[in-house]
């Protein structure tokens, strides 16, 4: 394994706020590091108090820039080998003491370029065709922290050095749970309250919407958890009505609101997206209302949807 170049730790124990608007954009922090300093020594912490759900978006950004990078048709021959002799480690620590056991155990997996150390092995469905290896460090007997031990994120990230010679159990990637084929939840939410959504297949999920809003003049009613706002279908930001939702296709799905002329940046946060929608949490289903709450496609302000899929 290449010695870890770029290390990002996320954990509930780091302390500040789950508002996106207090906390550091760990996507543009990550995106910007990738793609104009590959070989610089990055160490950074994200708290994900409230949000931990967002590690997932984050794991497949990793993936994606690595990807891109050996793509890129900007970088140098010279930097891209340089930078395939590196790797990035990431530590993921979310385990609240919900039992007798110690927290759930630290998982170390494996990929080309990137190891991982995290509690969440649902951080990693989205990413499991990727893993390579994956073990478990014992939450006994393991030389490294004692059976009461409340403070084992200050230890564990240790485990992202390949040559740690902890005892690992071995496991196969049978432990790391599926994604299912039709979820679409809310990913992420950066700094200006703009969403991005997530869905294994976006291409089909976005034809659904794209056909959605072909009897409605180009808009559709969406829900994010359970309020529903009626959103413009675009290809870009560009063509949005200003003050409006918009949700496009860019990647995955994202849904922003464009801002009006000569708005403050109080206005540009409070009535972002994010609001609008209610301040959904990370993980929230992102679905389309029924044919039956399209009579109104005038009405722009949100509704509470209650019905019998309220918990799913």
């Amino acid at each position: 394994m290449a010695d870890i170049r770029r290390m990002y730790a996320f954990s509930d124990t780091y302390g500040r706020s789950k508002n996106p608007f207090l906390q550091d954009d760990a996507d543009a922090i990550l995106s910007t590091h990738f793609r104009s300093f590959p070989l610089e020594s990055h160490r950074r912490y994200f708290d994900i108090y409230g949000r931990e759900a967002i590690t997932a978006h984050l794991l497949r950004l990793i993936f994606a820039l690595h990807d891109e990078l050996e793509a890129s048709p900007y970088l140098s021959k010279d930097v891209k080998a340089e930078f395939a002799k590196t790797a990035t480690g990431i530590f993921i620590n979310a385990a609240p003491r919900v039992s007798k056991e110690n927290g759930a155990p630290f998982y170390v997996a494996t990929a080309e370029g990137i190891r991982i150390v995290t509690t969440d092995l649902n951080a990693l469905s989205t990413v499991k065709h990727r893993i390579q290896t994956i073990a478990h460090l014992p939450n006994e007997n393991n030389n490294l922290y004692g059976r009461h031990e409340q403070f084992r994120s200050s230890y564990t990230p240790y485990l992202l050095h390949d040559d740690h010679g902890l005892k690992l159990d071995k496991d196969t990637l049978d432990v790391i749970p599926d994604y299912p084929e039709d979820k679409w939840e809310l990913a992420y939410v950066d700094r200006f309250g703009n969403m991005l959504t997530y869905t294994k297949n976006v291409d089909a999920r976005w034809s659904e919407v794209s056909e959605a809003s072909q009897s409605l003049g180009g808009y559709v009613k969406l829900i994010i958890g359970n309020v529903s706002q009626r959103t413009q279908i675009g290809s870009s930001l560009d063509a949005a009505e200003p003050g409006g939702l918009v949700m496009y296709q860019n990647g995955d799905i994202e849904v922003l609101r464009k801002w009006r002329p000569n708005e403050d940046s109080y206005t540009r946060l409070y009535k972002s997206a994010f609001f609008q929608f209610n301040k959904p949490e990370i993980g929230s289903r992102v679905r389309l209302a029924k044919p039956t709450l399209y009579e109104d496609t005038d009405a722009m302000d949100a509704i509470d949807i209650i019905d019998d899929e309220q918990g799913m």
